[in-house]
């Protein structure tokens, strides 16, 4: 079975001066501003190589063909699941070729897939309800279902203010606090390209509850 990794990617947003009216002017970067961006970029270039690194430990997203039934509460987007340790709103279930963090007016990482292949992303905010930290990568256990039986093992990709996302095993939510947590799956980009259902099935940590959100 081919493996399919998640590849985060160094974006490095472009910087433009304009002025308005019919006169332009520029004004050219002291030498301090000019090594303050090239100490940020050389940062963001590590740790964009370190969590390439991290997310080769992970293990591979897997296709199985056999048959799924999907059982389970149906969540629409805009819902919300409530357990004893958490609250999770279900903000966006989409397809996407190139998954961005919310803010990109600086410097950010960034998920493109691979060629022939698309991403299944689901989007979440997580409130701690519990009195102890609540690390991201036990928050939720998310598998992707295409056609009745093709499922794909979502990863745990939290926010971060500072490069856009983070690592799930390096990051906790603290007690009362919400952070944004992302879920990718990788899978072909047929799964884009035909009408066939699909939908995510969450199963909350703690619970032996499960949760449907269909996409189509």
């Amino acid at each position: 079975m081919k493996k399919k990794w998640l590849i985060p990617v160094l974006c490095v947003a472009s910087i433009s001066l304009s002025a308005c009216g019919s006169k332009a002017s520029t004004t050219a970067p002291d030498n301090s501003q000019v090594e303050s961006l090239k100490a940020q970029v050389e940062e963001l270039k590590q740790e964009n190589a370190d969590l390439k690194a991290q997310l080769e430990t992970v293990p591979e997203t897997t296709v199985e063909e056999t048959k799924a039934v999907q059982n389970g509460t149906p969540v629409a987007i805009g819902g919300v699941i409530t357990t004893d340790a958490m609250e999770i709103t279900v903000n966006k279930a989409e397809l996407s070729y190139d998954v961005l963090p919310d803010d990109t007016s600086g410097f950010y990482t960034h998920y493109a897939a691979d060629p022939g292949n698309v991403y299944i992303h689901l989007d979440l905010d997580v409130k701690n309800l519990a009195k102890q930290n609540l690390p991201c990568d036990e928050i939720i256990k998310a598998t992707a279902d295409y056609n009745g039986g093709y499922t794909y093992s979502g990863q745990a990709v939290p926010e971060d203010g500072n490069t856009g996302f983070s690592y799930a095993n390096i990051t906790s939510i603290k007690p009362l606090q919400t952070l944004g947590v992302h879920f990718l799956f990788q899978c072909p980009q047929e799964v884009a390209e035909s009408q066939n259902p699909l939908s995510i099935t969450l199963e909350p940590s703690g619970t032996k509850d499960s949760y449907v959100v269909t996409i189509r």
